[in-house]
């Protein structure tokens, strides 16, 4: 693994490089994408920085839920014993100062569509753009949590072995590589939300196509991780559970608008 790199004095994360080069494949992508519907430069970098808001927010809320019961234990200790503020910061940074990509996106979404209302965008037109795109930042940022040794899988006789991952529970052991798998999973849908957008099809609707795309691929991919600190319930991890909620929500939306089409 690699989780730094070294460049003259400075440290820097290979992570945040993967994350920070796939955001700008994402924009220019979306840029690219976005002239076809005469969608302006402008919207495409601010509505994204917009969405890149909300995305940090609830990829920080989600993490924090998935730590409700340490954080409850926490505060229990911080009222109970009267700790000072230091140990209150301590805690929002332990329980709540990781990522989860389901927040991220539920959060950029949000944002996203409060953007495309304030600027009288078409959601649809604008949300087919960054459907397509927004697979290529998570491909990369799937290769950025691999050379990290985050997000890592279970225990394998195919796989690699790390020895400088952020988490000490991964190192030492050969897992197996499902960040890459999840990386080119998503290359796979990308390339087919491109073919649609390209194609005409779906138009307006591929936001809904891509949630159902890879809310199926993260479903099963989850029963490679071997990380389980992401909440369990029913034996389904808490992203198996968003995944089949935004699945179930997309098809009912697909079904819907079909109906209105056939009226």
């Amino acid at each position: 693994m690699l989780p730094v790199i070294h460049l003259f004095s400075l440290e820097l994360s290979t992570y945040g490089l993967c994350s920070a080069l796939g955001l700008v494949i994402m924009a220019f992508t979306a840029f690219l994408l976005g002239r076809k519907h005469n969608i302006l430069i402008e919207d495409i970098i601010f509505g994204e920085l917009t969405a890149l808001v909300g995305a940090f927010i609830g990829a920080h809320i989600l993490y924090a839920v998935t730590n409700a019961a340490q954080i409850y234990e926490q505060l229990t200790i911080f009222f109970e014993r009267n700790k000072d503020i230091s140990y209150l910061w301590e805690i929002i940074r332990v329980y709540a100062g990781g990522m989860v990509f389901y927040g991220g996106l539920i959060g950029g979404l949000v944002f996203g569509i409060i953007y495309c209302k304030i600027r009288k965008i078409s959601l649809g037109l604008f949300s087919d753009c960054f459907a397509v795109a927004i697979p290529l930042f998570h491909a990369c940022g799937r290769v950025g949590c691999f050379l990290s040794g985050c997000c890592y899988g279970v225990e394998s006789g195919f796989g690699f072995t790390a020895t400088q991952s952020i988490i000490d529970s991964c190192n030492g052991v050969c897992r197996f590589p499902v960040q890459l798998l999840e990386s080119f999973l998503n290359l796979v849908i990308f390339a087919v939300l491109l073919i649609l957008f390209r194609k005409g099809i779906m138009i307006g609707r591929l936001i809904y196509i891509y949630l159902i795309m890879y809310g199926t691929v993260r479903f099963f991919d989850e029963f490679l991780r071997g990380d389980e600190y992401r909440g369990i319930l029913l034996n389904l991890s808490t992203s198996q559970w968003i995944s089949l909620i935004l699945i179930i929500f997309a098809i009912i939306i697909l079904i819907k608008n079909k109906s209105k089409a056939v009226e």
